[in-house]
């Protein structure tokens, strides 16, 4: 497990440096876009270029949600269940996203196979290299998830309930909410 989870972290300390860069870049491409059609003209070639630093940006970032656990889930009812009760509901979670990212992945490699035919508009770049992103962010987020699995079926087994440690969840159960007292 801790060889899994030394992986996982390494890949996505790549993953978020990978994505600062791109964000970073796609900034200057947008402001010099902004700055160039003050003076004189667009830049062709910059919408295209933003445009696909932005899907690659989205897939990758897709991963690191995943590893921090960090994407929109309904957790009324799990978070009523005792601790083995959440360990089972994150396991079948996790194994139906295993089984969405290979999905997502097979047909993302379709997909790049009939496109590397055709190349972008204005950069002339092979479009199955941006579709790629696809196939990159459904591998990334399938390394993941099997860490996130192991570990729940970790804590299964020896009977721990702690989850993976990211930043904490902030919600409100419904029990937390005050009620209205009077009328408007």
């Amino acid at each position: 497990m801790r060889v899994l989870k030394k992986i996982s972290d390494i890949v996505n300390f790549l993953v978020e440096h990978v994505i600062a860069i791109l964000m970073g870049l796609m900034t200057i491409v947008v402001f010099l876009q902004v700055v160039f059609r003050l003076i004189s003209g667009s830049l062709p070639w910059s919408e295209e270029l933003a445009r696909y630093m932005m899907i690659f940006m989205v897939y990758l970032g897709a991963s690191v949600g995943v590893k921090m656990k960090n994407h929109i889930a309904v957790e009324f009812v799990v978070n009523k269940l005792p601790g083995k009760g959440r360990t089972v509901i994150d396991i079948i979670a996790d194994i139906l996203m295993l089984v969405c990212f290979a999905v997502i992945i097979h047909f993302g490699l379709s997909v790049v196979k009939v496109t590397m035919m055709q190349k972008s508009p204005v950069l002339r770049v092979k479009m199955g290299y941006v579709y790629f992103s696809i196939v990159l962010g459904g591998i990334l987020m399938c390394l993941q998830t099997v860490v996130n699995l192991v570990h729940s079926l970790r804590n299964l087994f020896t009977g721990q309930a702690d989850r993976l440690e990211g930043p904490a969840v902030v919600g409100i159960d419904v029990g937390d909410v005050p009620e209205e007292k009077g009328g408007m």
